[in-house]
């Protein structure tokens, strides 16, 4: 017996050598683009004044400060942020960081480096979510392949943009549920926390959304009957995960959480679709490319009736024909390559999805409606619908891979089918006289 079992552990050392070597070629390929990205950006900031990178230089600015206070200990450490700067602490602590580790040397290109190798991870986890759902190897390389070289994320990830940290936590969060749907794992419930406060100290509303989502999918417990069921699926997985989602919200409330969302939620005395409908406004009017500056969203009816106008928006501009500044040419390409090909590939890898590994792909149905509503009516201009749909993208990326691998697969088999269909050589038939 023991003479068999070696065998089949090598097989599965191989095989994990095999995902290893695949993961460390997306993620060198994904540094590179990255760098030469953000590198790229700053050097166009300054020579041709494009301001590629608004929010990042202010991003810079502040984790700065804050590391020159820690490396002197004086006051000015992330408690003296105002109130705007508090919102984003997770991505200005660290820049903060990386400056430390560098000394306090105040050198862009240098922390541009340091943070496309931190933000090169997002990929990868791309590659090992679709490997979770039940994917084949080929079509989860292409997932991460999409995310590693696709502009979208590697303008975001490269740039000091916090999207990049979003994009990471987005796909940590993701991975470690997935993974605790099969198996409990203390690791990946401690990870699972740390994305989710990440996310609180990115984008709170999103967090908030997040925190929901997994505790949803949590509850998911794959049939015993499915492809790639685990084991102990059924009632002892049910009641597996009813504690794992427990421990979930028991750790999420002792880091006091949701009193933080609750908190940034209720601080507007006009509502909260007041708020959206105001932050909606400024948007549209503040960028030449905004859409439906008129819109009212301050009530509940008014919110839906807008929300068809903008999903539609908030999934498609720019169109071909939306030309404007030099920034939005740029993502006219991507954007219809998504519109005409990897939206339909997404639906088909979808539906492929709920067949193999249902739990896991409503996680990310979840996650992305979630998105959808919140930045269909958030969203009122094409820069800030592009960098926002960055974020649905990469939970669609594994499905639109997973659909491009099904369609190939199909026409080889069509090719092979046509082949043996195809009569031999002729044979030589007798002459009749």
């Amino acid at each position: 017996m023991g003479a068999n079992v070696r065998p089949y552990r090598q097989v599965g050392l191989n095989r994990r050598r095999n995902y290893d070597r695949v993961a460390w070629r997306i993620y060198v390929w994904a540094f590179g683009v990255r760098a030469i990205a953000g590198l790229s950006a700053y050097v166009l900031t300054l020579l041709i004044a494009t301001p590629f990178l608004e929010d990042a230089l202010w991003y810079e600015y502040m984790g700065y400060n804050v590391a020159s206070a820690w490396l002197t200990g004086g006051q000015g450490g992330l408690d003296t942020l105002s109130e705007h700067g508090q919102a984003v602490w997770v991505m200005v602590a660290t820049i903060a960081v990386l400056y430390f580790v560098m000394g306090g040397v105040r050198a862009i290109p240098v922390l541009l480096i340091l943070y496309s190798a931190v933000t090169a991870l997002v990929p990868v986890y791309s590659y090992f979510i679709g490997r979770e759902l039940g994917m084949t190897d080929a079509a989860a390389r292409r997932a991460g392949w999409l995310v590693a070289l696709s502009p979208a994320f590697v303008f975001w990830s490269g740039s000091l943009y916090k999207e990049g940290m979003i994009l990471l936590a987005l796909n940590l969060a993701t991975y470690h549920t997935l993974r605790l749907q099969s198996r409990w794992q203390g690791r990946s419930l401690v990870l699972l926390v740390v994305s989710v406060g990440a996310l609180f100290g990115l984008r709170f509303y999103i967090a908030a959304m997040m925190a929901l989502v997994i505790v949803a999918g949590l509850l998911f417990v794959r049939s015993s009957k499915s492809a790639n069921a685990p084991r102990g699926a059924g009632t002892p997985g049910l009641v597996r995960q009813v504690i794992v989602a427990v421990m979930f919200v028991g750790a999420v409330s002792s880091l006091s959480l949701h009193e933080r969302a609750e908190r940034q939620l209720t601080e507007t005395r006009e509502g909260i679709l007041m708020e959206v409908d105001r932050t909606r406004h400024w948007s549209a009017i503040s960028a030449e490319s905004g859409y439906y500056p008129d819109a009212d969203l301050g009530t509940l009816g008014e919110a839906a009736q807008f929300f068809p106008i903008g999903l539609f928006y908030f999934l498609t501009v720019p169109l071909p024909w939306q030309t404007g500044a030099l920034r939005q040419n740029l993502i006219i390409p991507e954007t219809a390559f998504w519109l005409l090909v990897l939206y339909p590939f997404t639906v088909i890898g979808l539906i492929r999805g709920f067949r193999v590994n249902r739990p896991g792909t409503m996680v990310c149905i979840l996650a992305t409606a979630g998105m959808c509503v919140i930045y269909a009516l958030l969203s009122g201009n094409i820069g800030i619908a592009y960098r926002m749909r960055s974020q649905v993208w990469l939970l669609w990326a594994p499905f639109a891979a997973w659909g491009w691998e099904m369609r190939r697969e199909q026409r080889r088999e069509r090719r092979r089918f046509a082949r043996r269909a195809r009569p031999g050589p002729a044979m030589a038939q007798p002459v009749v006289r």
